[in-house]
């Protein structure tokens, strides 16, 4: 036997797991209930067989988490082949047809229809089924939330200074000092004098422009008058005579004829 749950959301996944065993085991009596023939009670024993592992889910989740995620599983399998097992009734009944109703003779190899409490039983069962399957899956989330919550809880803070450290001294609160007086008003500057403006100067007159001189139109020159410059004559070599032998060496200034 499990030990009796401490906290409120131990309390909260044993409460979801006894609630999907009690969903699994109406499942499994509805169609027996409400429909009032064999032909759906193939899905009793499966449903059973979920109500089983839901209620071991119950009494052996604090023994660990795979405990618990296996035997859901189970469960959910086992509702799940409980469901198909009712539905292939009427898909039976659609492919190989049906007989008239009663008392009428019904042929060889043929089946009934199904009756109103047949098709009533057949949706409650079903729709309890998942819901059972919904539940179980919500308690198991419950669960795998406590152990998540247990391991990332708050790191230890460490209380004591490592070695080589010295300790940091809290700083000092000083008191509280007075505050300053306020300061006093300064007397207001009186205005200055505007300062006068000097007196109007007359202004003076200025010369009258010189006039321009008109530049004659181009195109408009004289011929006669811009007259072509004359070639520029290239420079005679200047000779110099050789000076007697007797008489002194002196430079001629005299440019020849």
């Amino acid at each position: 036997m499990a030990s009796p749950p401490a906290s409120p959301n131990e309390q909260r996944v044993l409460w979801t797991f006894w609630l999907a065993c009690a969903l699994a085991v109406v499942a499994a009596i509805t169609p027996l209930v409400l429909g009032g023939s064999s032909r759906l009670g193939g899905a009793v024993l499966p449903f059973a067989v979920a109500a089983i592992a839901l209620g071991a889910c119950a009494l052996l989740y604090t023994q660990g988490r795979p405990i618990a995620t296996t035997l859901y599983f189970l469960a959910s399998l086992a509702i799940v082949y409980g469901i198909l097992a009712m539905v292939s009734v009427p898909l039976r009944l659609a492919v190989l047809g049906t007989c008239l109703p009663a008392p009428a003779p019904c042929g060889t190899g043929l089946e009934r229809p199904l009756t109103s409490g047949e098709s009533s039983a057949l949706g409650f069962a079903i729709g309890i089924g998942i819901l059972a399957i919904l539940t179980g899956f919500f308690g198991l989330v419950t669960l795998y939330r406590r152990h998540t919550a247990a391991i990332s809880g708050p790191p230890p803070t460490r209380r004591i200074a490592p070695v080589g450290e010295k300790p940091v001294p809290a700083p000092s609160v000083a008191p509280a000092q007075a505050a300053p007086p306020p300061p006093t008003p300064e007397p207001e500057p009186s205005p200055e004098p505007e300062p006068e403006l000097p007196a109007h100067v007359p202004d003076l007159e200025l010369a009258a422009p010189a006039e321009t001189l008109e530049l004659p139109a181009v195109g408009t020159e004289d011929p006669a008058e811009a007259a072509p410059p004359e070639p520029a004559r290239k420079p005679r070599k200047r000779r110099t005579p050789k000076p007697p032998p007797d008489a002194p060496t002196t430079p001629s200034t005299e440019a020849p004829a």
